[in-house]
């Protein structure tokens, strides 16, 4: 196993993926999980490998690594019943591979929530963009526009919209593209207890090295529709005029 290969068992992920489990949502970070069943579009792919090193795999690439001007989505095979009134919780581990000339960098990618499965805008539209008004996002936006928040940034997004309900600036600049660790993100909703289907949204990531970066936002499920219906889950990305890749892991002992 490579050091970018650990999973959420291992170092960061143990302590954190300790206190990770909730009353509805996904730990994809302790699974088991299977990207290869996952309803793929544009240029992700998936894969599974046991390597011999003890451990087995399952990787989601959303983005190539050196190929520019791609976009790409995996969402979960089932969706599932997600009541707003009550507290919920994702769990998932990414990284961005360092490219062989490290140079531009972007776009981005997401962890989403919708009513349906798909693929948005690619560039700047972290392949989110367009993809379905009845839905929220956790972003991880890597390229800088005038007038954005200054990248690499965690924002919150929703209604098919990467304009962000809220953003945190990190300050990593290329540090985000690390060789040797997976991040952990997640993605956990804290109803307001009034009955509404609206609370506060909060996304994390998190890194052994380089710290953690939270966001939070007020989101009323009820006005963007997702109330009552079936909630897939899945991730979004694209590089646009950079040539980073973006990939979702999973990986566990071999029993």
């Amino acid at each position: 196993m490579t050091k970018r290969q650990r999973w959420c068992g291992g170092l960061l992920g143990l302590a954190l993926c300790a206190g990770a489990q909730a009353q509805q949502g996904v730990n994809l970070t302790v699974g088991p999980t299977d990207y290869t069943t996952w309803t793929l579009a544009g240029s992700a792919h998936a894969a599974n490998s046991t390597p011999g090193n003890g451990f087995t795999y399952s990787v989601l690439t959303l983005t190539d690594v050196g190929t520019g001007d791609q976009g790409g989505s995996g969402f979960a095979p089932s969706a599932l019943a997600l009541d707003f009134n009550q507290a919920f919780r994702f769990d998932f581990n990414f990284y961005i591979p360092v490219v062989a000339n490290p140079g531009l960098r972007g776009d981005g990618m997401t962890f989403t929530l919708s009513t349906q499965p798909g693929l948005g805008t690619a560039g700047s539209g972290l392949g989110y963009e367009g993809l379905n008004a009845a839905s929220v996002a956790l972003a991880i936006d890597t390229f800088h526009f005038s007038g954005d928040p200054v990248s690499p940034s965690v924002q919150l997004l929703s209604g098919g919209s990467v304009t962000p309900l809220a953003a945190t600036e990190t300050g990593l600049d290329d540090a985000i593209r690390d060789p040797d660790f997976q991040w952990f993100g997640a993605l956990a909703y804290t109803p307001s207890g009034l009955g509404d289907q609206a609370g506060t949204l909060e996304g994390t990531i998190s890194h052994l090295n380089l710290g953690s970066f939270s966001v939070q936002a007020q989101v009323d499920f009820q006005a963007l529709g997702m109330s009552g219906s079936p909630i897939f889950y899945g991730f979004t990305a694209a590089n646009g005029l950079a040539t980073d890749g973006h990939v979702v892991s999973w990986g566990a002992p071999v029993p």
